[in-house]
């Protein structure tokens, strides 16, 4: 979501209307995701962090307040992101060969 819309958004009558329902409806999924995640990592079933990694990256898409918190937290630690942005594919060294 925070990524560019081409522009639909502003061309579009109802762009701009369907673009925040969008954007709220991702961030409340997104708030509702992280709360079930917080008691589900104590559990014995290992569905906790996972479910909570989806729910910040959910959060993140959708609200720029949200995404500037990640982001400084991931630049704060650096060690996290590294063992992640493979995922994103943010490792483009990977495939470089010597």
């Amino acid at each position: 979501m925070n990524e560019p819309t081409n522009d639909w958004w502003s061309t579009h009558p109802l762009g701009g209307a369907i673009l925040v329902i969008v954007r709220g409806v991702g961030a409340v999924v997104g708030l509702f995701l992280f709360v079930i995640s917080i008691p589900l990592t104590i559990s014995p079933i290992p569905l906790g962090l996972p479910l909570m990694i989806v729910s910040l990256i959910l959060l993140a898409a959708t609200s720029r307040r949200a995404h500037r918190i990640i982001t400084g937290y991931l630049k704060r630690h650096p060690g996290i992101w590294e063992r992640f942005k493979h995922v994103f594919g943010g490792d483009k060294d990977h495939d470089a060969t010597p």
